[in-house]
């Protein structure tokens, strides 16, 4: 009876979970809108494959400063063997991410069964993570934050299974998950540290595990971090210094107390939904939630006594604190990397709710509309616009073959090599070239040219982060353009047209093809 019941609930997750990926389908290519991150890792994972080694960089960079390295070359490889399946479309590359979300919920759900003792409780708690809009933007984004948040949850998901033995089976498995997290992304420290913290836990709180238990995690973690390191010394000698000269510009660098001050800012914008060219959906009301529950497990925790599986709702407090200071720590303060904490806030959620005893089901039910009508809200707006017309239009007048200076975003249209993205313009002076130098040099044969060009030129140096600083070329290019250059084609796209999100379909945005004629 117990192996029936069991078996049926395994088909209604799993009934839901393939009902809910078939949805996303519909339209996962149109939101969000392509991101210029998503063509830039796709790209250099064509590259790889067509030039057969993980040694190379990418191809629309050439003053742009770019060093191979080995980590995320896991994730690339996973990107090429999407690639010869599905060809080179940014369907393809979402197409991972959203397979893996799909299997980020499913283990989520064994998790929060774990965890909360109940199999409507796990599924109210995976639905509630299922329709969140900031889970379903990583689930479609052609991205590295979906594998690295499934693999932090198949992580968790061993730890809680196994939590009352001690036998090192299971911190060698969890070791080699972090460990492998480490070819995916940089951001592997991040989904690391809250093992430690759990481990410390056990170790000191509970006496449930030894002081091996964690060693041999940390162990297995860094034999994959120096395989990784001499992976990367393959491919680059000088490994260290360039990989660090490029964190600074990130801030990577910056002393701990400077890192701790700026993770208010990092909220500060995550709520008002401030950024530059990501995407940052409305999640004010996943604030307030977030910070009442967590203000409430807290209470709970030290004013209640009849908290009921306390070990595990104390540990899921720690999950989240180790994940901020994960993101302190590393002090990139990407937008994206804020999906990790996601998953614990709605295990703490629904830990809260099951101890309501008056108006259950009238909580559930607001809490559950008011996701849903703040994900659709998110969604809606991105439906009525479609990326392939974007391509389409450059088509018209644009062959594949031919060699264009353009915006990132429109990479997958074309051929490898073909695309120099304006970036590398900003470099123009260091390396002593003049605008027309660089066409020739490349044998450019269009110039794919979007008002936001001059919007950022008129407005710098607001936005030079984007193109670097347009006032060392932005005249000799548009002498250029109006003197060696021929324009044929122009068209109206108040998506693509700007990569500043705020401004999308704020205005009509044109872009103009121009053709070198001299």
């Amino acid at each position: 009876m117990v192996k029936t019941r069991y078996n049926f609930n395994k088909k209604v997750i799993i009934g839901l979970l393939i009902l809910y990926f078939i949805i996303n389908l519909m339209f996962l290519t149109k939101f969000p809108f392509v991101h210029s991150d998503e063509p830039w890792l796709s790209g250099l994972s064509r590259n790889i494959m067509e030039k057969k080694s993980f040694a190379v960089t990418e191809t629309f960079f050439d003053l742009y400063e770019r060093n191979p390295h080995a980590i995320k070359s896991l994730f690339h490889l996973l990107q090429i063997l999407f690639l010869k399946l599905f060809g080179y479309d940014i369907f393809t590359f979402r197409l991972l991410s959203l397979i893996m979300g799909t299997l980020t919920l499913f283990f989520f759900y064994k998790l929060c069964y774990i965890l909360l003792k109940s199999e409507k409780l796990a599924l109210f708690s995976t639905f509630l993570l299922s329709i969140d809009i900031q889970f379903i933007y990583a689930s479609h984004f052609a991205r590295q934050e979906i594998i690295l948040l499934f693999i932090l949850t198949i992580g968790l998901y061993i730890f809680y299974k196994t939590n009352r033995l001690s036998n090192y089976y299971k911190d060698i498995m969890i070791g080699v998950l972090v460990g492998t997290s480490i070819g995916i992304h940089p951001n592997s420290f991040i989904i690391s540290l809250p093992f430690v913290f759990l481990y410390l836990y056990e170790i000191f709180i509970t006496k449930k595990l030894k002081f091996k238990n964690l060693t041999i995690y940390i162990v297995v973690v860094s034999l994959f971090a120096l395989f990784f390191v001499f992976l990367s010394f393959k491919f680059d000698p000088n490994f260290i210094n360039n990989y660090f000269s490029y964190g600074k510009q990130f801030g990577v660098n910056k002393p701990i107390t400077s890192k701790i001050k700026q993770i208010k800012n990092f909220y500060l914008k995550l709520y008002y939904g401030i950024s530059g060219t990501y995407y940052t959906p409305n999640i004010k009301f996943q604030f307030y939630l977030f910070i009442a529950v967590f203000l409430t497990a807290f209470a709970k925790l030290f004013f209640s006594k009849k908290t009921s599986n306390k070990d595990n709702f104390l540990s899921i407090i720690l999950v989240i604190l180790a994940i901020n200071a994960g993101i302190i720590i590393i002090g990139r303060f990407n937008a994206t990397s804020v999906i990790f904490l996601f998953p614990s806030f709605y295990i703490l959620t629904t830990y809260i709710i099951k101890d309501i005893k008056k108006f259950k089901l009238l909580y559930i039910a607001l809490l559950c509309i008011i996701l849903i009508i703040n994900t659709t809200s998110n969604i809606l707006p991105y439906l009525g616009d479609s990326y392939y017309d974007y391509l389409n239009e450059i088509g018209k007048v644009v062959k594949k073959n031919d060699t264009v200076l353009a915006n990132l975003n429109c990479e997958y249209y074309f051929e490898n090599g073909k695309l120099y993205d304006y970036r590398n313009l900003a470099l123009l002076k260091e390396h002593d070239m003049s605008f027309s130098e660089y066409i020739y040099f490349h044998d450019i044969k269009y110039i794919i040219y979007s008002e936001e060009m001059d919007f950022i030129y008129n407005t710098r140096p607001v936005w030079n982060s984007i193109y670097g600083n347009t006032y060392y070329y932005y005249e000799d290019m548009k002498k250029f353009i109006d003197t060696k250059c021929t324009l044929v084609h122009e068209f109206k796209d108040n998506m693509y047209g700007i990569r500043i999100a705020r401004y999308i379909h704020t205005r009509d945005w044109w872009i103009k093809i121009y053709k070198v004629t001299e």
